[in-house]
């Protein structure tokens, strides 16, 4: 399987991980005109834009959020959204990672993210998923 693939396979099963967990969450992958997300999901009347990353050998490289993200990404929380978010898939599982705290890091000139840097910086799905229940 290559990368493409992969990554594709990844934004799917993590849209049905999100739809178990009672979200409504929409797919958004396949435009031909390309999208900023790959992932619009609501649940407790709060909506979340993300995009999934696969991370082969538990690296995210953050060259990898295109231009087209960063503004959709700024652009959704002007709108009174919350942060926008990238679902990492590593060999430990799900990790969420907020457009905030990529913005940290880029400003701190952080190219990518290993997997201690993973741990470090992101929430891992099972934890932000219940921090949800809360609100």
């Amino acid at each position: 399987m290559n990368n493409k693939q992969a990554g594709n396979e990844f934004e799917r099963e993590f849209c049905e991980m999100l739809s178990k967990d009672g979200f409504w969450a929409h797919f958004m992958g396949g435009s031909k005109n390309g999208q900023p997300a790959d992932i619009i999901a609501v649940r407790n009347e709060r909506s979340y834009l993300i995009d999934a990353k696969d991370c082969k050998n538990d690296r995210f490289v953050l060259s990898r959020i295109e231009d087209n993200q960063h503004m959709a990404m700024r652009k959704w929380e002007l709108c009174g959204n919350n942060q926008g978010l990238f679902a990492l898939k590593t060999s430990k599982g799900v990790y969420m990672l907020t457009y905030g705290i990529v913005q940290v890091l880029e400003m701190a000139d952080i190219k990518s993210l290993n997997m201690q840097s993973i741990e470090k910086y992101c929430i891992p799905y099972d934890r932000w998923e219940a921090t949800l229940n809360d609100m």
